[in-house]
């Protein structure tokens, strides 16, 4: 004989020796059982045992620090919704903005809006873009908006906080003599296949740097976007503080990311040659070359170091006596290129990957001064 289950109670029925039984389970979720001489007294034993659970629940609820709610949201909230690389960049976030700081310290239910803006404020002061006070209000913003639906507090003062508005940043572009410079330049230097396929085919790095044999066809001369090489970092910390993190092939940020590229004659002769290179060092370090596929890997086959990479970039420059700019601004110069060449916002946009051809005229709305010019002396008067 059972009785029917209410709401917050498990199903309690009568054992073969009289007694009444009900189930429940712990805060480890392991099944556990109380027994009563009636079906009421087991009742309220659940009832009991329900009660002691919503105490400890609120005392650990008051004990929350602003960090350590953020890093409870994201884990239990946000790991899963979020592309790894996202959620790696709002660790980043909580880790070098939030933790230790006198606002992550300060309990959940005491932040208020006062606290919240003089911790933006000295943010600005110190120096920090507007863009990453963006993305550390954007953390906070979403951390109180869950702490409000768990009743954890009762408003959410971050959204009044007011920060610096963001700057649009017009990126660097190299002049066409540079890009020739580049063209004509040493084609044995290590990075002058990943550069000069970069200028002039516009991927991202992570783009660049993820693309794979698979996605070079050289029969019909075109290079296919299908994934991208990301940091993913880890959601746990070693016992000295810091997260790891490993390097993967991923999707591509979104679905207009996945394109193909036509590939100019130069392209085309250097990946070529980026192909017999390759299979000279598989065969010299082939007692440890780990062969991902990779169009551009080290001498060993796995993925470039970052910071390694980024430093040979810059001098790679310097060495070829362009202008030293941003790895993105690369991308940004060839879309330049394509502006200067006529050719429609619509194709850019294909051709970039961005998302809408809005994000293609947002971003180089801006036109040379040899277009303006021009377009003045158009008018013939």
């Amino acid at each position: 004989m059972s009785s029917k289950r209410n709401n917050g109670e498990g199903s309690i029925y009568k054992r073969k020796d009289g007694r009444w039984c009900a189930a429940y389970y712990d805060q480890n979720y392991k099944r556990k059982y109380v027994y009563g001489g009636s079906r009421t007294e087991v009742k309220n034993k659940l009832a009991d045992l329900q009660r002691k659970r919503e105490d400890q629940q609120a005392n650990a609820d008051n004990d929350y620090t602003l960090e350590s709610w953020i890093d409870e949201y994201l884990r239990m909230y946000k790991k899963n919704s979020l592309k790894p690389t996202t959620y790696g960049d709002y660790l980043t976030i909580l880790d070098k903005h939030i933790t230790g700081s006198w606002l992550g310290q300060t309990k959940l239910d005491e932040v208020d809006l006062d606290m919240l803006q003089r911790y933006y404020n000295e943010k600005t002061e110190a120096g920090y873009s507007a863009k990453t006070i963006s993305h550390i209000k954007s953390l906070i913003n979403g951390s109180f908006q869950v702490a409000v639906r768990r009743k954890l507090v009762n408003d959410n003062p971050n959204q009044y906080a007011v920060i610096p508005p963001k700057k649009r940043y017009e990126g660097k572009t190299l002049t066409k003599e540079e890009v020739k410079r580049i063209i004509d330049g040493d084609r044995s230097d290590e990075l002058y296949p990943i550069v000069l396929t970069t200028v002039l085919t516009g991927m991202r790095k992570g783009e660049v740097l993820g693309l794979t044999w698979d996605c070079v066809d050289f029969e019909n001369r075109k290079i296919y976007v299908r994934k991208a090489l990301c940091r993913v970092e880890a959601d746990y910390k070693s016992e000295d503080g810091h997260r790891h993190f490993h390097y993967e092939l991923l999707p591509p940020k979104s679905k207009k990311s996945i394109r193909s590229i036509p590939m100019l004659d130069e392209v085309y002769r250097i990946l070529m040659e980026q192909k017999d290179t390759q299979n000279q060092d598989k065969e010299k370090y082939r007692d440890f070359y780990v062969d991902h596929n990779l169009v551009f890997a080290d001498k060993n086959g796995e993925f470039f170091p970052q910071r390694t990479f980024m430093r040979h970039y810059h001098l790679f420059l310097k060495r070829m006596g362009v202008s030293d700019i941003r790895f993105h601004d690369l991308r940004h110069t060839f879309a330049s290129l394509l502006i200067d060449a006529d050719v429609s916002l619509k194709v850019v946009q294909e051709i970039l990957g961005h998302s809408t051809i809005s994000t293609s005229m947002d971003i180089y709305s801006h036109v040379s001064e040899e277009k303006k010019e021009s377009a003045i002396k158009s008018l013939g008067l």
